[in-house]
């Protein structure tokens, strides 16, 4: 029997011998150290629950040091949830940008999203240009469309911009919706033009929506003569009414009567 079958079965006996008996911290961290593959992981996603500090320095071993990734990850979750003050979220600073997993990279990004405070988001900006995976980019987007700080906003919108990647840059346009930045009008109307996806295009619209001004309405109406976006025009035909209203017309047939 191979050694992680060896050790599951072991496993799966000493837990029928004690039946119901409750685990301590210390059963958990010696999982986390000396079991199989799967049992690590549990280990790592228990001690999160525990909300004990003297879990933090066995969960930030594992972090660093752990051979699968899928319990790095499930360490990195579990210490966001025990970041108290800011050692854990420097640690965390120190393990993305040594970590070679997109998945662990990407699960310490959504944790430091998670701690909140700007201090540690801010520690992933050095990342961010050269992550090569979309989905670490992504999570760290999302990241900062949490933390809502209008410092963000420039490399958010950069990302709307420039990334290659479809889905980072929807998730750069959700994350300026719910941030404090503030992007000039000329600079979401040109973002909207340049825009190919259907889907990105649509959250541009929301976002120029949150600007009203008469310069956006033809930008937004040619829009509406293109069949192939039909999210896009969805959100145009919602953005023209939301516009209007702000302006203090009727409705947007009022508004485009004016013009």
């Amino acid at each position: 029997m191979k050694d992680i079958e060896g050790n599951a079965f072991i496993r799966y006996l000493r837990e029928r011998t004690l039946g119901t008996t409750k685990k301590n911290v210390s059963d958990f961290i010696e999982e986390l150290v000396n079991w199989d593959v799967a049992t690590r992981e549990e280990a790592a996603k228990s001690l999160g629950d525990i909300g004990d500090d003297t879990v933090i320095d066995p969960l930030l071993t594992a972090l660093k040091g752990d051979e699968s990734e899928d319990v790095r990850a499930a360490a990195a979750r579990s210490l966001a949830k025990l970041a108290d003050g800011i050692a854990i979220p420097k640690e965390f600073g120190k393990a993305i940008a040594e970590e070679n997993s997109p998945i662990v990279r990407r699960a310490i990004a959504q944790a430091l999203g998670e701690i909140g405070n700007s201090s540690a988001v801010k520690l992933m900006i050095p990342i961010l240009d050269n992550e090569e995976s979309h989905w670490v980019r992504e999570a760290v987007i999302e990241a900062f469309g949490k933390n809502g700080s209008e410092d963000f906003g420039e490399i958010i919108f950069k990302h709307l911009k420039m990334d290659s990647s479809e889905e980072v840059r929807v998730q750069a346009a959700i994350a300026l919706l719910k941030s404090k930045s503030s992007i000039d009008l000329d600079s979401l109307l040109i973002c909207f033009q340049e825009e190919k996806s259907d889907e990105v295009k649509s959250h541009i619209t929301e976002l120029i929506a949150k600007k009203p001004d008469e310069k956006s309405v033809e930008f937004l109406t040619n829009a509406l003569e293109n069949e192939e976006f039909k999210l896009t025009q969805a959100a145009v035909a919602e953005a023209l009414h939301t516009i209007a209203i702000k302006l203090g017309y009727k409705d947007e047939n009022e508004m485009l009567d004016s013009l």
